[in-house]
């Protein structure tokens, strides 16, 4: 014969979904709904690599030298299509060129135009200092900010590296301490060092004229 407990249970669940997740019982068993497993985790797709560009190829006719100019009138030839698609393929090829060699060590930027016929007409550093010993190995090091030609479609392009020095702010921010701990910062970034105590004075100016004050000032 079924437990009266266990019978009255079972139809309050059936009826009631949901209403309690497990029932204690008095004959030390219980009865638990069934748990929902979790899901197992998705990998997430790793990030496609970026792949730079190819470096285009160096003009081999300059299109700019003659672009048409018709008069009122004159028939447009098919050439002439050809002539300004040419000019702005080579547009187009100058960004792709800095583009491609943006980031790149000088080293490496000097093959590549090499090996594309390109001519390094002029480097110069981000803060303008010109760069004129191009087969120095201690400049290949250098990154390349931006590469423009020095005239469109010509072979001829000129360099933007940056600087070869270290440009970062290296001195410890000192505004609003008091000159003792200034001082005791400075020891702590720079190490060994002398720092005189410095006694700045000056003359009371309180209930003087500005004539008198200038006049006590410029002593």
């Amino acid at each position: 014969m079924a437990d009266p407990l266990v019978s009255r249970t079972i139809r309050t669940m059936a009826i009631r979904p949901g209403l309690v997740d497990r029932v204690t019982l008095d004959r030390g068993f219980r009865i638990a709904t069934p748990a929902v497993p979790a899901p197992f985790p998705v990998p997430q797709p790793a990030p496609p690599v970026a792949v730079a560009p190819a470096i285009p190829a160096a003009p081999v006719s300059n299109p700019f030298a003659s672009l048409p100019f018709r008069s009122p009138g004159d028939r447009i030839k098919a050439e002439d299509f050809n002539t300004l698609g040419k000019g702005l393929q080579l547009i187009g090829d100058a960004y792709v060129l800095s583009g491609a060699l943006f980031g790149a060590t000088f080293g490496q930027a000097k093959v590549q135009l090499a090996a594309q016929q390109y001519q390094i007409d002029r480097v110069m550093s981000v803060f303008g200092t010109e760069v004129s010993a191009q087969t120095d190995a201690s400049l290949d090091a250098r990154k390349v900010l931006l590469i423009v030609p020095s005239a469109l479609g010509e072979r001829r392009v000129m360099l933007v590296v940056t600087e070869a020095v270290e440009t970062r702010r290296l001195a410890p921010n000192l505004i609003g301490l008091t000159y003792r701990e200034a001082v005791e910062r400075q020891r702590a970034a720079f190490g060994e060092g002398t720092f005189p105590a410095v006694s700045m004075t000056t003359a009371p100016l309180v209930g003087r004229s500005l004539a008198e004050a200038s006049h006590i000032l410029n002593q």
